[in-house]
């Protein structure tokens, strides 16, 4: 009795500490943002954060990991990726830049008949899943970044994380694309499916079958691969859907969550080129 007592207490802990490596936090809090540039001022956008940005940037303690543009010439949008140590420094940071008469200065100086680069921007605070990457700020070079977006389908989200954890990584490093960063929606933001989707998906492809009014936190996958290219980001995926090891993967997951792990229209692809000046190329 004692010996069968031990053996179940030894499965709970272990079961108890393997839910925990799957969703604890990495402890560092990323910061992505979707920059709406006035029609025909992209690279407006560009000379303020390479110009004064990035400089008062580092004045404040705010590191700035990417900047990049949509591959799309039609999309005038600019992202950045920032890092923090935790939203509270966060929050501190960006006060102390804003209120700075230097950055003031520089962006009052960038207004083209009153008005300024930036039309508006949108503010993702992401945190790493547990098997992500680190993300390290190589400049590789030639290359192009794909950030994707799924939506979970109802209660799905470990699902979909457990998916990824034990078989999507490995087998989209077999087919040639890089991980860079996989993370969920920090818990307690109200940002929506809705605005999440409007802010990281190709211009005119925002929706999902999936209720836009839905908090983003725990309903939301975002992560970054890069290719060579791409054209070879649509060869690498089409040899991971052929993958004979990513369909079992697929239908088994799908089976134990009585359907798709993703909301109808719920995964989203933009291929972004970094900036000449980005810490991550």
């Amino acid at each position: 009795m004692i010996a069968k007592f031990l053996t179940t207490l030894m499965a709970i802990s272990m079961l108890t500490s393997a839910v925990w490596a799957q969703t604890k936090p990495s402890g560092k809090l990323y910061e992505l943002r979707s920059y709406v540039s006035e029609p025909g001022r992209q690279s407006d956008v560009l000379k303020l954060i390479a110009g004064g940005g990035t400089e008062y940037m580092k004045k404040h303690n705010l590191n700035l990991v990417a900047v990049w543009t949509p591959v799309e010439p039609k999309d005038e949008r600019v992202f950045t990726l920032v890092s923090h140590k935790d939203k509270a420094s966060c929050d501190a940071a960006w006060a102390a830049f804003q209120n700075d008469a230097g950055w003031k200065e520089v962006v009052q100086k960038s207004a083209v008949d009153g008005k300024k680069p930036v039309q508006s921007f949108e503010r993702v605070f992401l945190t790493e899943n547990d098997y992500s990457p680190n993300l390290d700020t190589k400049q590789v070079g030639n290359r192009v970044f794909e950030l994707r977006t799924y939506i979970a389908s109802k209660g799905n989200l470990a699902a979909l994380n457990a998916r990824f954890r034990n078989h999507t990584l490995k087998l989209f490093e077999k087919y040639g694309m890089t991980n860079i960063a996989y993370w969920s929606v920090l818990d307690g933001e109200s940002l929506t499916c809705g605005k999440l989707l409007e802010a990281v998906s190709p211009i005119g492809k925002a929706t999902s079958d999936a209720d836009a009014n839905m908090p983003a936190t725990g309903n939301a996958l975002v992560y970054f691969i890069a290719h060579a290219s791409p054209e070879a980001a649509q060869e690498s995926f089409k040899k991971f859907g052929a993958d004979a090891d990513w369909t079992k993967a697929r239908k088994e997951s799908e089976v134990g969550a009585g359907g798709s792990l993703t909301a109808g229209n719920g995964v989203k692809s933009l291929f972004l080129t970094p900036a000449p000046f980005s810490p991550l190329k």
